[in-house]
């Protein structure tokens, strides 16, 4: 056990820094700049604090749609990553797609919509929560 920040909180305390001490002293022509250096250390603290669960719910969501679970399927190799397995899975459901099976799936729907929200929850959670509240006043698209 280590008393130190991790990584997300180090972003966070930089990112505060920044904003609030840095920004004001610099030049308006540099404050677009800092502001965007600002949202990228968010993201990327949401995105280290997430860690790998949202890469895994979009693997376990893929390979439910293929039976992709169990046991190592033949000429699969043996030490995938998880990185590899979204993308054959990924690979797999695009040429699905293309080929026309799958349409209006919507178990397809239901894992591409889980990821798109994982990831607008780190890119710009604000937005998220915006169209979540929609979602919930019935104002969205009826999916």
């Amino acid at each position: 056990m280590h008393d130190l920040p991790d990584g997300p909180v180090l972003l966070h305390l930089a990112r505060a820094l920044l904003l609030d001490d840095v920004l004001p002293q610099l030049p308006e022509e540099r404050r677009y700049e800092a502001r965007l250096i600002a949202n990228a250390m968010a993201i990327a603290a949401r995105e280290a604090t997430a860690g790998d669960r949202d890469k895994e719910a979009f693997r376990q969501g893929l390979a439910a749609l293929y039976d992709d679970v169990g046991p190592r399927p033949q000429g699969r190799p043996a030490a995938e990553t998880l990185d590899e397995a979204n993308e054959r899975l990924s690979w797999r459901l695009a040429a699905d797609l293309r080929g026309g099976q799958r349409d209006a799936d919507p178990e397809v729907f239901a894992v591409l919509r889980r990821a798109a929200a994982a990831r607008l929850a780190a890119v710009n959670p604000k937005a998220l929560a915006q169209y979540e509240a929609e979602e919930a006043d019935g104002d969205g698209d009826g999916q």
